[in-house]
């Protein structure tokens, strides 16, 4: 039996990504060591109940101490704290025949790890640091040339959607594969929606959230469904308790985001187009929708929206929330409509993003790096 270590800087348990790399990788027989950053002190024991039927192949270990909201200074000893928490873990906690690293924050203290004891390196790349995240100018150079250094390394680079690739031009990966973060799940029927609408993700910046939730008062007719964790975790928190139909439920496994989504007539997948790891992006909104067979509404000058226009498969706006709340009113009001916008998607997801063809595509670049 092959030993993996998988290293991700989150709880796992609510990562959708993670959790369907991680049972594709032990379903098809590999031990699996899992390094995480437990957010919050749940962060193991949920671990346990969405990877139940597992325990054998599967260990957990996570980095303690929790992340200040927000992006800042305040971290910056945290992050350099989880590096050499990485490191050491690895070299801790047995020999592996590769580990598998997620995002620069990862990759850094596994990178020096498989350099040191000859161990393949998987660089699996959720999002290109520089572009994702708040980095300083002068330090932007410097960041980028250490994750380019990761990908020239690692026997595999995988990226989410084949526009990537642009952002990694300046590197030279050994070989890049491309895995849709689609979901695994059979079509589901729901007669009666909840919700008008539901979110489920990452209450960050940049995704229209402050200003659609800033304008949720002039449209409290409308039934929200609303879960995950970020910096607008308090403002959708006092909505819960000013509306009535305002839901919020916080963090939740990843199976319940699927139920809770499938139970909403709506989704949006909407990022501000002025970045460019934005104009590049494939969100797990986009997938989740074709999956559930939901029209979807999101931003001009995405990427995504070509998709969404092309099919007919939902509306584009910009980055606007009364265009959001415009649209969204305009699809609530023509069922059939909307039925037909979600059997096309569906079958598009069919056809090209479902997951059982990524997770294919994963178990191949395995069995073909071990063959090396």
């Amino acid at each position: 039996m092959k030993k993996i270590a998988y290293v991700r800087a989150t709880n796992i348990f609510d990562d959708s990504r993670a959790t369907k790399e991680l049972l594709t990788l032990i379903s098809a027989g590999y031990h699996v060591t899992v390094f995480g950053w437990g957010r919050n002190e749940q962060a193991a024991s949920l671990c346990k109940k969405v990877f139940k039927n597992a325990e054998e192949k599967m260990d957990f270990h996570f980095f303690p101490k929790p992340l200040a909201a927000g992006i800042g200074i305040k971290n910056i000893d945290k992050l350099i704290a989880w590096f050499r928490w990485v490191y050491s873990s690895l070299k801790k906690n047995g020999e592996f025949d590769a580990v598998h690293a997620c995002n620069l924050d990862a990759g850094l203290g596994a990178y020096r790890y498989c350099k040191k004891y000859n161990i393949p390196l998987i660089y699996d790349i959720y999002d290109y640091y520089i572009d994702s995240h708040a980095i300083p100018p002068l330090l932007a150079n410097t960041v980028e040339k250490m994750e380019i250094n990761i990908i020239n390394h690692a026997k595999v680079t995988i990226i989410c959607t084949a526009e990537r690739k642009e952002q990694i031009a300046k590197a030279t990966p050994q070989k890049v594969i491309v895995l849709h973060n689609s979901p695994d799940v059979e079509k589901i029927e729901v007669p009666n929606c909840r919700y008008d609408y539901a979110y489920c993700g990452s209450l960050g910046h940049k995704r229209l959230l402050s200003e659609m939730f800033g304008e949720y008062k002039n449209n409290s007719d409308l039934t929200f469904a609303v879960a995950g964790y970020g910096d607008y975790t308090e403002t959708v928190s006092r909505l819960s308790e000013e509306f009535e139909n305002f839901s919020f439920s916080g963090t939740i496994p990843y199976d319940q985001v699927l139920q809770t989504e499938s139970e909403a007539r709506i989704l949006s997948a909407i990022y501000q187009p002025t970045i460019r790891n934005h104009r590049l992006c494939a969100p797990n909104k986009f997938y989740e929708a074709l999956a559930l067979a939901k029209p979807l509404i999101v931003c001009r000058g995405t990427g995504i929206d070509r998709i969404v226009e092309q099919n007919n498969i939902g509306m584009v706006i910009d980055y606007n929330a009364e265009e959001f709340y415009s649209a969204l009113r305009t699809l609530l009001a023509d069922p059939d409509k909307c039925r037909e916008m979600g059997e096309r998607a569906r079958k598009i997801y069919e056809k090209e993003y479902r997951w059982p063809i990524m997770a294919d595509r994963l178990l191949e670049t395995y069995q073909q790096l071990f063959r090396l």
